[in-house]
């Protein structure tokens, strides 16, 4: 009897209750370059977070904090950091909400806020932000 329980319950244990899938256009790459003082800077915690500002423009720029709209739990969707070049590269996927994010990038206790990251910006689903002096 436990033996036939056991069996039926084993297609159960390989189950998973729900699959990630991103199409193409659900997600969009983003690469970059954090520097300071033309030197580039390695293991800097870069995240992304939904905003409800409207980009200005399609340039990636400082912003500051106190101009941020954040979604309502203030959750960052994507956390990532610097190679030793200080490259970043790391996708993030379209927010039902909203579709514009900011990046912050940390270094201790210093903090630096870019936008706005748009349909209006990405070509493709890919997104350089350039050159991001901290």
């Amino acid at each position: 009897m436990k033996k036939t329980f056991l069996l039926a319950l084993t297609p159960l244990l390989f189950t998973n209750c729900s699959v990630d899938r991103y199409e193409g256009d659900e997600r969009i790459i983003i690469e970059g370059k954090v520097v300071y003082n033309n030197v580039p800077l390695n293991n800097v915690q870069v995240d992304v977070y939904p905003v409800y500002n409207k980009p200005i423009n399609t340039s990636i720029t400082e912003v500051h904090y106190n101009d941020l709209n954040f979604d309502y739990n203030h959750n960052s969707i994507s956390k990532s950091f610097t190679d030793n070049s200080g490259n970043l590269s790391f996708s993030i996927p379209r927010s039902e909400d909203t579709n514009v994010y900011v990046v912050k990038i940390s270094r201790g206790y210093d903090t630096k806020y870019y936008g706005y990251i748009s349909k209006y910006n990405s070509s493709n689903y890919y997104l350089n932000l350039g050159t991001l002096i901290f």
